[in-house]
C-alpha cells in the first residue's frame, strides 16, 4: 500500500505546498520548527482542512474528494486532544461506531485496545483526569480504532512530561512497526525523528526543503536549519557500568563513555539510545590533554561551511560530526583526508533511556 500526496495548503497569507509518497509498513517523518506548515499538511490529507490543489492517493486511488470519515486514516492529534465530554471508553469506541459497529461490540474493541496501549487508565475516567501522556495513549488508541489503512501521529510527545517520554516513544516506536500501511509522524524533535523514521521530509516555511533517510539528512543537511537539527552524533547499543556514575555504550563502531542515567540500577541494558551535539565534539592535531573521557582519532570524510562555522565529518569509531569555527578550521588546515584527534566530555553525552529496562527505573 502506498499514500501519494501532492498538494497545496492555503492558510489566510500562507501557502504551504508539499509532494510526497510513504510506502507499505514505512514510517515517514513530517520535521520542522514550529509554523512550517506540518500539521496543515497532514490535517489536508484526513480532510479536516481542504487542499486548493493537488492530490492524494492511495493505492493508486483518489481519496482526496472523500469527507473526513470516509478517508480510511487514523490520527492522532497534537496534545492527545480528545472528546471532553466523553469517558476513555467512549472516545476510543466513538470511530468504530460512526462506522456503523453495534455499540457493545464497539466498546469490546475499545476495551481491548486500552488493555493493550493504556493499561492502568480507568476506561471510565474523563480526559481532564488524565496526565498529557495518559491522554496521548488514549488519542493513539482511539486512532488505531477504526482499522485505518494510514497511520498519523501529529507531534505524540510534544505535550508530554520528560519523565513519561521515555516509556512513550518505546510505545510509538511498537506501534509504528506493528501497523501494516502507511505511517506519518509530525515532529519538531529530531530525536524521535531519527529514532522512529524510516525517511524524513524536512519541512520549512511551507516547503519541503530535503527528503532522505535520517542517516543521509543527518550526513549531508543541504539548509542550516537542517544542519543545526539533525547534524547531532547519534550512538545506539548496549550500556554496561563502569565505576560509578559512568557506564560504556558499545555501539556497532565504537564504545563511548557516558554518564550512568539517574534512578537506574547498575546493570547492563540493552537497545539504549544517546545524543552528542557535534559542537561538544572538539578537534585537536594532536591527542589532547585534559578531563574528556572519550578521545578518538579518525580521518576527515568531508568538510561543509555554514556561515563561520565548519562541520567536519570524521571516519572514527565511533564515527563522529563536530562543529567548529572557520577559523579553527583554518588553523588545522582541516580537509578531507586530515587524520585529527576528537575529544568530549562522558557528561555532554545525553541518554534516553526507557522505561523497564532497568527494575529501578
Amino acid at each position: 500500500m502506498v499514500l501519494e500526496a501532492g498538494i497545496e495548503v492555503r492558510r489566510g497569507d500562507v501557502i504551504v505546498a508539499a509532494a510526497f509518497s510513504a510506502g507499505d509498513r514505512e514510517t515517514l517523518a513530517l520535521l520542522g520548527p514550529n509554523g512550517a506548515g506540518k500539521t496543515t499538511i497532514v490535517e489536508s490529507i484526513a480532510g479536516l482542512i481542504p487542499a486548493a490543489h493537488g492530490h492524494i492517493l492511495l493505492d493508486g486511488v483518489p481519496i482526496h474528494g472523500l469527507p473526513p470519515e470516509r478517508r480510511p486514516i487514523g490520527m492522532a492529534f497534537q496534545d492527545g486532544v480528545l472528546f471532553p465530554h466523553l469517558s476513555v471508553l467512549e472516545n476510543v469506541a466513538f470511530p468504530v461506531r460512526a462506522r456503523g459497529a453495534r455499540s457493545r461490540a464497539a466498546r469490546a474493541h475499545a476495551l481491548d485496545l486500552l488493555g493493550r496501549l493504556a493499561p492502568g487508565i480507568d476506561p471510565g475516567a474523563k480526559p481532564g483526569a488524565l496526565s498529557g501522556g495518559e491522554r496521548q495513549r488514549v488519542a493513539l488508541a482511539r486512532a488505531l480504532a477504526g482499522a485505518p489503512r494510514v497511520l498519523v501521529l501529529d507531534e505524540p510527545l510534544s505535550a508530554v512530561d520528560v519523565s513519561a517520554r521515555a516509556e512513550l516513544r518505546a510505545l510509538l516506536r511498537r506501534t509504528l512497526r506493528d501497523f501494516d500501511g502507511p505511517r506519518l509522524l509530525v515532529t519538531h524533535d529530531p530525536v524521535e525523528a531519527m529514532t522512529l523514521a524510516d525517511r524524513v521530509v524536512v519541512l520549512e516555511d511551507g516547503r519541503i526543503t530535503q527528503t532522505g533517510t535520517p542517516e543521509e539528512i543527518r550526513d549531508a543537511p543541504r539548509t542550516r536549519y537542517a544542519a543545526d537539527l539533525v547534524g547531532m552524533n547519534l550512538f545506539a547499543g548496549r550500556l554496561t557500568p563502569l565505576e560509578a556514575g559512568a557506564g560504556a555504550l558499545e555501539t556497532a563502531d565504537g564504545v563511548v563513555t557516558v554518564p550512568w542515567p539517574d534512578g537506574v540500577a547498575v546493570d547492563p541494558l540493552d537497545d539504549v539510545l544517546a545524543t552528542l551535539g557535534p559542537a561538544d565534539v572538539s578537534l585537536h592535531a594532536a591527542r589532547p590533554e585534559g578531563s574528556a573521557r572519550n578521545v578518538v582519532q579518525g580521518v576527515v570524510e568531508e568538510v561543509a561551511i555554514l556561515g563561520d562555522r565548519a562541520r567536519v565529518r570524521l571516519d572514527s569509531s565511533p564515527r563522529l560530526v563536530a562543529e567548529i569555527t572557520t577559523g579553527s578550521a583554518g588553523r588545522m588546515a582541516i580537509q578531507t583526508g586530515t587524520l585529527v584527534w576528537a575529544s568530549f566530555k562522558a557528561v555532554e553525552v545525553h541518554l534516553m533511556v526507557e522505561p523497564g529496562a532497568a527494575d529501578t527505573l
